[in-house]
């Protein structure tokens, strides 16, 4: 049986050799040529098992790409969106596929990216009632440690809101507090050793690094939740990011 990664960029081409190290049958398939893995075009998939999505979640046509592999791809067993999305997304694939639609978000720092996905729990969800126990012990040999979640929207949404913009939220403070401490001539390191112990025996006091926040992560991913007071992260940033020029 084969597992097929669509979209082979950072986190398609890190699935890709987490499954092989794990001993799956995988390709690669992206529109550029050169990252596909074990594909030619137009190739024929022998025994597919499971679509693994790792498309960018904010393609404007990304629920119909997906569609449209569902259908191209014959036999596949389930599909795991593991791209960051738009809540909802999943559900509304779902509501047009016969088959289970899966979401799974990824986690880690891309530079140790494999390392990352390896040890920590691969949070899985599905809308429906229960899911299938065959689909269920499969991924579960793929992923090892594996949680399940009861609905995808609380996935996608853990996703943006605990992942990645709650991490923007702590580089703001960081951003500010350091703004405050060039305006009143003192240094924030010594300022911050205050938290140390508090941190220590609390873990509610993380120092965090001012720096600006870049990357196609934090600052993206809010564009995906309908919710404007969200904004306030880009503003803080860009204020910052004024400040240190």
């Amino acid at each position: 049986m084969t597992d097929i990664i669509l979209g082979m960029g950072e986190v398609g081409e890190t699935l890709f050799d987490l499954l092989v190290d794990r001993k799956f049958d995988c390709i690669g398939i992206d529109l550029d040529n050169s990252k596909c893995k074990n594909y030619t075009e137009n190739k024929i998939i022998e025994n597919p098992q499971y679509l693994h999505v790792c498309l960018p979640g904010e393609l404007e046509k990304f629920t119909d790409i997906v569609i449209e592999w569902i259908n191209r791809i014959k036999n596949i067993q389930g599909v795991v969106i593991h791209s960051t999305v738009k809540p909802g997304t999943t559900k509304n694939i779902q509501e047009r596929s016969p088959i289970p639609i899966l979401f799974s978000p990824v986690r880690g720092v891309h530079r140790r990216f494999l390392d990352d996905i390896k040890k920590y729990t691969k949070f899985i969800s599905f809308d429906n009632a229960e899911i299938n126990s065959e689909i269920k012990k499969d991924l579960e040999n793929r992923f090892e440690k594996v949680d399940w979640m009861s609905t995808t929207k609380t996935a996608e949404l853990a996703k943006i809101l605990v992942d990645t913009t709650y991490y923007g939220w702590l580089i703001n403070y960081a951003q500010i507090t350091k703004m405050i401490c060039e305006k009143e001539n003192v240094d924030f390191d010594e300022m911050w050793k205050f938290a140390d112990e508090i941190h220590e025996n609390l873990g509610n006091r993380p120092k965090m690094f001012p720096g600006i926040i870049g990357g196609h992560c934090v600052i993206p991913n809010l564009n995906l939740v309908e919710y404007e007071n969200l904004d306030v992260i880009k503003t803080i940033n860009e204020m910052y990011e004024k400040f240190k020029k």
